[in-house]
């Protein structure tokens, strides 16, 4: 079993240390060892920095390509992994942190203003990090002011993080939401999504979520879509393969009983909803984290 993942792919390492909840941790890849970063998903926003070698990351149905340099952006729950595309031994810095390093939810304003935008699983807001665009080489700039200063204290990280942020915040994710409308959407769907986490194990209406919100069935899916990239029924059903997981590493139980738990009344419907978004079956995802058990972090 890999170490650093539970069952559902969720990463169980911890991104937090004595002082507050980031961390930076340096992988080498072992020569042909793929993935060279295993599957995995975790609510902690995460900035890779490829120092070595070359890789294609892939982040849910998106794939991008980084030389030695560039870094990427990955936002909070978002499956991810990645593959070698060099004969030479990738090798990457991962600095991790919560969104509530930058700003707690106490901070309503900025909180809601600078990191609300990217905690709903938004796709869009993943973004390659090179040298040959000024602000993307001011974030690598301090990345690696980061990864040089690892003991450097929570004030020097939060303040570089802040930085980061400002960088990115004003050049990429205000352009994609940063608009009113996003955070009308937001305010209004809360209710909703917190519903699905707790009762998605059960059978979910779209009336009963759409009534949450306050809006009718038509308004309430193009306003979750707008916010989540997703419809309803995809979120819904994503969510409850991510939480069937928990359960095909750490138990013996049968795949049928776990389906059944999550909130799949059709063993062979959960298993096409399985693959489609894990990329393999339940049975392979068991077997799986056996085979990236060596990973260096």
């Amino acid at each position: 079993m890999n170490s650093y993942t539970n069952d559902s792919f969720y990463e169980n390492m911890s991104h937090q240390t004595d002082a507050a909840p980031y961390s930076v941790h340096y992988t080498e890849a072992a020569v042909d060892h793929e993935p060279v970063l295993y599957l995995h998903w975790h609510h902690e926003m995460e900035f890779l920095v490829l120092v070595q070698g070359e890789i294609t990351v892939h982040m849910e149905d998106r794939s991008y390509v980084l030389q030695a340099g560039d870094g990427i952006f990955i936002p909070p729950g978002l499956l991810h992994y990645a593959n070698s595309r060099s004969e030479i031994p990738p090798a990457f810095y991962d600095f991790v942190l919560s969104p509530m390093f930058l700003f707690p939810e106490s901070e309503t304003y900025s909180y809601n203003t600078y990191v609300l935008p990217v905690l709903h699983n938004n796709l869009a807001f993943a973004t390659v990090l090179t040298e040959g665009i000024d602000w993307q080489k001011e974030i690598l700039t301090y990345l690696n002011q980061i990864i040089q200063n690892q003991e450097a204290g929570e004030l020097y990280m939060r303040g570089t993080s802040l930085l980061i942020w400002d960088k990115l915040f004003h050049h990429h994710i205000s352009k994609i939401g940063g608009k009113k409308a996003f955070y009308v959407n937001a305010d209004q769907l809360s209710d909703s999504l917190v519903y699905i986490h707790k009762n998605y194990h059960q059978n979910i209406t779209l009336e009963e979520l759409a009534e949450y919100a306050h809006l009718s069935e038509g308004q309430f899916c193009r306003s979750f879509k707008e916010l989540t990239g997703m419809t309803p029924f995809r979120y819904l059903i994503r969510y409850r393969i991510l939480q069937s997981c928990n359960q095909l590493l750490l138990t013996d139980k049968k795949v049928t009983e776990i389906a059944l738990s999550c909130g799949f009344n059709n063993i062979s419907y959960y298993n096409r909803a399985f693959f489609k978004i894990m990329r393999m079956t339940p049975t392979e995802y068991r077997k799986t984290t056996e085979k990236n058990s060596t990973f260096i972090i």
